[in-house]
């Protein structure tokens, strides 16, 4: 039976959908379970990741690379939002920013999915506004919070978050590749 690249992509989507909600959930609700369940989804991300790169290696199709790129960018997702995830204190401050780029990086985890199945209502404008909110929290969230003394030990986790982000829209990308 042929290794089915297309049933690769859309678990890994899903894989990455979970975790943007999991990670959500960590840093607006405190979900301390999240962090764990997150985890688990990182290794069974890459194990399936690894499953399709040795399906490509043995019989490669026609040397187009879209689809293993597109499975590495949404495994990147997974491995980002573990590493937010693992950056997250034991009392996170209630800091309206933080958790509006939680939730916009949760909305943009939703993207892929409708790519790959050429869902009628994807519409990327709502994916790039999507982002760009994202985008404008953290620029919040930097010059408000973390640089006019506030807790600094937060600044990664707002990298890792920014870093989240990043991977999602580069997930999306690879997968408008192969979609058109």
């Amino acid at each position: 039976m042929p290794f089915d690249f297309q049933k690769t992509l859309l678990s890994l989507a899903e894989y990455s959908e979970s975790a943007a909600e999991l990670l959500r959930a960590a840093v607006c609700e405190n979900c301390r379970s999240c962090v764990s369940d997150i985890s688990d989804l990182n290794r069974q991300t890459l194990l399936e990741l690894s499953d399709a790169e040795r399906a490509y290696a043995s019989a490669p199709a026609d040397g187009d690379t879209a689809f293993l790129n597109a499975a590495q960018a949404l495994t990147d997702c997974v491995t980002r939002a573990f590493s937010a995830a693992m950056l997250l204190p034991d009392e996170l401050p209630i800091l309206p920013p933080l958790f509006e780029i939680a939730t916009a990086n949760a909305h943009l985890a939703a993207y892929p999915e409708q790519i790959i199945t050429h869902d009628k209502k994807l519409s990327f404008y709502s994916l790039h506004l999507a982002a760009n909110k994202g985008r404008g929290a953290h620029a919040l969230l930097i010059t408000n919070y973390l640089a006019f003394g506030g807790d600094r030990r937060l600044f990664p986790l707002a990298l890792a978050l920014e870093a989240h982000r990043n991977a999602l829209e580069h997930a999306c990308e690879c997968l408008s590749l192969i979609s058109n």
